[in-house]
């Protein structure tokens, strides 16, 4: 990111500006919104060969950016954990006692801060993190990395910065100052999980599939607390490899395990730093 740019983009109203980005790609213009579509796709070079429809059934850019694939696309592996989205596997490491994540070369921001909550990131002391990065071509649903329960979930108002390489070696503590909104997870044996999704410039929206409660920028959500805890009646089962939410338009995935999962998965992240990474494969 240039100086000029870095200028513009602290200067612009990140929030609002992408609100009417994504109320635009909804649009259902006679041809506008059909060749705007076209020229997305042609643009980013999508893999249309994996999506479930082709390209003509979709209306705009926001229907095709949340497309899901042919049934049987990202086979799930026989491991504990999976990938939760397609993407790149960015940075992962083990927490310090300080509870550090690695957001660039010399940039860390802690767990507590992300989350906003000490007591929650107290809970995934001697766990293990990892940055799953999505491009505007990858798939943008979201699926569950293990069998599990949903117990809650979170939302941390915030601005959308971009959360491409050069504002993530530029902007301090960036992904503890976009919004995003985190699904907790329990395994069978009580050990946890944490989905965190980030939210970025031009990100229209982040929802769930597990409720229609959660959905950022759509005036469901209150901007002007911290952070907003939801809890369902009862905690909801996910299988692994099943929807569990999506970006409308692309942003980042933060993977965080607990200390039991990290211990019995001594190989979990390793020397998968930069590679690209499938919904469903063994991380």
């Amino acid at each position: 990111m240039n100086s000029a740019f870095y200028v513009f983009m602290k200067l612009l109203p990140k929030n609002a500006a992408s609100r009417a980005f994504g109320a635009i790609t909804r649009l259902r213009l006679p041809i506008i919104s059909k060749v705007a579509r076209n020229m997305f796709c042609s643009y980013y070079k999508l893999n249309m060969d994996e999506s479930e429809y082709p390209l003509e059934h979709y209306a705009n850019i926001g229907e095709l950016f949340i497309r899901r694939l042919k049934p049987g696309m990202r086979p799930i592996a026989d491991t504990e954990i999976v990938s939760p989205v397609d993407g790149v596997l960015s940075q992962t490491a083990t927490f310090d006692e300080k509870q550090e994540l690695i957001q660039a070369k010399g940039k860390t921001y802690t767990l507590k801060d992300l989350l906003r909550d000490d007591e929650m990131a107290k809970r995934f002391e001697g766990g293990a993190f990892a940055t799953i990065y999505l491009a505007p071509f990858n798939y943008h649903r979201i699926h569950s990395p293990v069998n599990g329960q949903v117990l809650d979930a979170s939302y941390c108002p915030g601005t959308l910065w971009p959360v491409n390489v050069g504002s993530v070696e530029r902007v301090e503590g960036l992904f503890c100052i976009n919004e995003r909104l985190t699904s907790h997870i329990r395994l069978e044996d009580g050990s946890e999980i944490l989905v965190v999704k980030v939210g970025a410039t031009n990100v229209g929206r982040i929802g769930v599939a597990y409720t229609d409660e959660l959905l950022t920028n759509a005036g469901k959500l209150p901007r002007d607390q911290k952070r907003f805890d939801w809890m369902p009646k009862a905690p909801i089962a996910v299988e692994k490899g099943g929807e569990l939410g999506r970006f409308e338009m692309g942003s980042t995935v933060i993977l965080v395990v607990d200390k039991k999962i990290r211990e019995r998965n001594p190989e979990l992240f390793k020397n998968r730093v930069g590679q690209a990474v499938k919904v469903g494969e063994a991380l």
